[in-house]
């Protein structure tokens, strides 16, 4: 799916969802369960009785009183960690599941797959942190971070047109009318993650300034992609759904795509070695704990989670089945790629017979 809804579809899918009028497949709706200021989730019921869980995460900008002193920096990573490289640590900006998303998509920009980011900084390759860019303070007198991988913004990056921030942004929590609303033309998703994810878009989805929603099972089983796509409605409104597709707008194939609670929630759920499993192949993993959404980069036996949690430019750490600055372990979303396309790579005519050109994969070792 890579078309983006329109503002009068977005508009009717949140009604139905606020007034549980009828979206195909629902049977009732429960009430909202509330918990941390940044987590919250509803129940919803579909008529075959499978109960899925609609959970809202609105991670904060910055850290919450303590939390130095609870997971201080990793300042030399041990050597019986087992790490994925080259994976960027971000600062939050304007949301943490986007910027979680941006980190990921930037280290697979940097590892075989450009057309991530094609914007002219550091020649094209996505650095390992977003302090190119600088900070900019928005309408409520917040200084916010940028990164065009997570939120486009007219005048970042070399972009002259409106983008993410501009339409969607008035201030952290907010969830009155998205600047662009009965003002100007929305822009055309494109360029960053938070537009795939429907983060901060209220207007249209409901998700105030700074979360992003996920659906999920209330139990350990898979949430497959294919499956919100196939309920339709309000159930592609979803985070790690438009991950996928973002991958997709930037001419990638998506192999596998889902989002599953971890078995400190449900038993069955998302184990320690499946996390070990992602991390061994290679892949960085979105990581969602009540509240929050970070990037898993690594482990270490017996039980250790090594990550990048949106707020500085460190790795730092958590327990398996933890809690992370008081949020617990809740979920993650998994989303793989094909393999990385061969390159094109002009080279002498040894052999005579015209051609000069061979296939390969070069991973990029931009800083």
């Amino acid at each position: 799916m890579n078309k983006k809804l329109t503002a009068k579809h977005g508009i009717f899918i949140i009604l139905v969802l606020l007034l549980t009028t009828s979206i195909v497949g629902f049977a009732q709706e429960g009430p909202p369960i509330p918990f941390e200021d940044y987590y919250s989730v509803e129940t919803v019921t579909l008529n075959d009785g499978t109960v899925l869980e609609l959970t809202t995460i609105s991670g904060p900008p910055t850290p919450p009183p303590g939390f130095e002193a609870e997971h201080p920096a990793i300042e030399s990573i041990p050597l019986a960690a087992t790490m994925v490289s080259d994976v960027p640590a971000f600062n939050w900006s304007f949301g943490c599941s986007a910027t979680s998303a941006a980190m990921i998509a930037g280290y697979y920009d940097r590892n075989g797959y450009p057309n991530m980011y094609t914007g002219p900084t550091n020649g094209g390759i996505m650095p390992l942190d977003n302090s190119r860019w600088a900070d900019w303070v928005d309408g409520a007198g917040a200084t916010r971070h940028q990164c065009p991988l997570s939120a486009t913004h007219d005048g970042l990056d070399g972009r002259i047109i409106k983008g993410h921030v501009d339409d969607y942004w008035v201030q952290y929590g907010s969830t009155a009318a998205d600047p662009f609303y009965g003002n100007w033309t929305e822009h055309t998703y494109g360029d960053c993650t938070g537009d795939y994810m429907y983060t901060n878009q209220t207007s249209n989805y409901s998700n105030s300034d700074g979360s992003t929603r996920f659906w999920g099972y209330n139990s350990g089983i898979k949430l497959q992609c294919d499956a919100l796509v196939g309920m339709g409605g309000a159930f592609i409104i979803d985070g790690t759904l438009g991950f996928r597709n973002f991958y997709e707008s930037r001419g990638y194939t998506v192999n596998e795509c889902y989002y599953q609670k971890t078995d400190n929630q449900y038993s069955g759920g998302f184990s320690y070695a499946d996390y070990k499993a992602e991390i061994d192949a290679g892949y960085p993993v979105m990581l969602h704990v009540e509240g929050h959404t970070m990037v898993g980069v690594g482990y270490e036996d017996p039980n250790t989670v090594y990550l990048h949690d949106t707020w500085d430019y460190s790795t730092h750490s958590m327990t398996w089945g933890g809690s992370y600055s008081g949020m617990n372990m809740l979920a993650m979303s998994i989303v793989h790629l094909d393999p990385p396309p061969a390159t094109t790579t002009p080279v002498a005519d040894f052999d005579g017979d015209g051609d000069t050109n061979i296939s390969v994969y070069r991973p990029s070792n931009g800083n």
